[in-house]
């Protein structure tokens, strides 16, 4: 079932009786629970109407029990179950067992009184279940995958129409290349921007390089970004600049290799027609995060990829084991890694 659906239907007070939530993006299923807990539940009776399990450390039936229970003063009642791992393939955890029969029997009769809400974040439901196969008949599924591209850009603007903001598509497309594709950090970010043009102003460029923050794994991503496209001097500077406010070189070799290490897995499996959706569920990482690191990656055979691996164990080892300065170490990967750049 389509979010947006789901979400009108709730407004309007058509509450179903189970919903299924699975996929990645967690800050929309956190946002559609807290919409559901607004709208099901009187405010006044939450402590006593709402009740939230993680089926890690829930036995399902007991879970069920509670959803079967007549709400307290209030008209509806709602449980929240997440973790539900007896909907993917994951192994159940040895400390609880839970009978998924027991959710066949309550799904022939649920109470109109309740909403059962079941929440994965696995990207896949396991369909050869019979209960799954049973909630995709009776229940609303609604799946939450990572955004990317035109729908992240887009999900972007809307963002900042809630904070009394404006921002155009350009300047969405460089937030996200700034702040990454993670919505939690966006919305911060978005917030933070909002309060700094005022209502109704509009987020610039200016405004982004100003106030919006970089992740670590941000700042390496674009540093090597430079190093990528041939700007060795951009690249040390941006270097420098992070050594000024005090991270450890070790870490940023460490961050350097995962990097590189994505790069040399696109740069392996792209040329056999993976597309980004696929490649960022193999990697599990975010669809933008891989149309980046793709980009990056022509710029670079597979060999060179493996011997920069190559180069940064060695360096590793040798800082680690005090054969050389820590500093020299990362300008001469960078060094390197511009020079097999230019022979690509």
């Amino acid at each position: 079932m389509p979010l947006l659906s789901a979400i009108r239907e709730i407004r309007q007070k058509q509450f179903a009786p189970i919903y299924v939530l699975y996929g990645p993006e967690s800050f929309l299923a956190e946002e559609f629970m807290a919409l559901a807990r607004r709208e099901m539940v009187d405010p006044a009776f939450n402590d006593l109407n709402i009740s939230i399990y993680d089926c890690s450390e829930t036995p399902l039936q007991e879970i069920l029990q509670d959803a079967e229970t007549l709400p307290f003063i209030g008209e509806h009642r709602l449980v929240i179950a997440r973790q539900a791992y007896f909907l993917t393939g994951s192994k159940p955890p040895a400390k609880v067992e839970s009978n998924p029969d027991s959710l066949l029997t309550y799904m022939q009769n649920p109470p109109a009184y309740s909403s059962l809400i079941l929440h994965t974040d696995s990207e896949k439901l396991d369909e050869r279940k019979k209960l799954v196969k049973s909630l995709q008949q009776k229940a609303k599924m609604i799946p939450f995958p990572l955004m990317k591209d035109v729908d992240l850009y887009s999900w972007v603007e809307r963002r900042a129409e809630k904070y009394q903001a404006r921002i155009q598509r350009e300047q969405a497309i460089k937030l996200v290349a700034r702040v990454g594709g993670e919505l939690r950090l966006l919305d911060k970010e978005l917030e933070k921007l909002a309060l700094y043009v005022g209502a109704g102003g509009s987020i610039t460029d200016q405004s982004i390089e100003l106030l919006s923050s970089r992740t670590l794994e941000q700042d390496v991503f674009a540093l090597i970004e430079q190093v990528a496209i041939g700007r060795l001097d951009k690249a040390m500077r941006m270097m420098y600049d992070l050594m000024k406010t005090g991270e450890e070189p070790i870490k940023l070799l460490s961050l350097f290799a995962r990097q590189f290490r994505l790069l040399l897995h696109v740069r392996q499996w792209s040329p056999r027609g993976y597309s980004q959706q696929q490649l960022a569920g193999m990697l599990k990482i975010h669809p933008y995060a891989v149309k980046k690191a793709m980009e990056q990656a022509r710029h670079f055979s597979e060999d060179s990829l493996k011997k920069l691996l190559g180069i940064l164990a060695e360096e590793d080892y040798r800082i680690k084991s005090g054969q050389v300065d820590k500093l020299l170490a990362l300008e001469l990967f960078i060094a390197r890694a511009h020079e097999e750049r230019q022979r690509a």
